[in-house]
């Protein structure tokens, strides 16, 4: 019961479980947190691939299959391997750079915090699935000199919706990490800001390459 109080604690009263899971870090609990994360967007790689249609064009039935299998790779296996791997990548960028400035914590406290941080993730995630079922399906043309390449994805407004809510849940989450550093590595705010500034930017610029994805789909779909 102790996960599912911090599971919850971590959206009605953060400051006070992450303090709570700072104390007693159960690495296993973070390994499934954010396990489930993982698998869950391999999920929805795979639900995005029943969606989708691909018009390959004039390629070679062998051209084809790579294709497929590198769209197969991309969509299901590879959320779930990167996700655990950034998962301890990130912890480690963000311990670095907290001890650099003169942080106390342990890596191992900053590895479940982090995990737990993923919560609004898992939350984006799921919302992303279930919006996901009301698109309709889509070709996707990856013969080269298509007009319209996404098939009208990025306008859909179930998979902006869910792009949306992805950033959102993001940017909460990065929230959740902020305040793990101060309390794990008892920093101030000013400098627990400079530790989350790489993932904040990530997000920004995510945003950023969006919106500039759909601004070039208007002016030329």
């Amino acid at each position: 019961m102790s996960m599912i109080s911090n599971i919850t604690g971590m959206i009605v009263s953060p400051g006070q479980t992450i303090e709570k899971i700072a104390e007693k870090p159960y690495i296993e609990e973070a390994v499934m947190i954010v396990g489930i994360v993982a698998i869950l967007s391999g999920i929805s790689g795979y639900l995005a691939l029943n969606i989708f249609s691909f018009d390959f064009g004039d390629m070679s039935p062998d051209e084809i299959k790579l294709v497929n299998t590198i769209i197969f790779v991309s969509s299901v296996v590879g959320p779930i391997i990167t996700i655990m791997v950034m998962w301890i990548i990130a912890t480690g960028v963000v311990h670095l750079i907290s001890v650099a400035l003169g942080g106390e914590g342990k890596f191992t406290q900053m590895l479940v915090i982090y995990g737990y941080a993923n919560i609004p993730i898992l939350i984006g995630v799921i919302i992303g699935v279930i919006l996901m079922m009301f698109i309709e399906p889509i070709t996707i043309s990856i013969s080269a000199g298509s007009p319209d390449v996404m098939g009208g994805l990025i306008s859909n407004p179930y998979h902006m919706s869910s792009i949306i809510i992805s950033y959102l849940m993001k940017l909460w989450s990065i929230g959740l990490v902020f305040m793990g550093v101060k309390c794990v590595h008892s920093l101030t705010s000013g400098k627990a800001l400079i530790v989350v500034a790489i993932p904040l930017l990530f997000l920004i610029g995510s945003i950023v390459i969006t919106l500039f994805s759909g601004t070039m789909s208007n002016m030329f779909g």
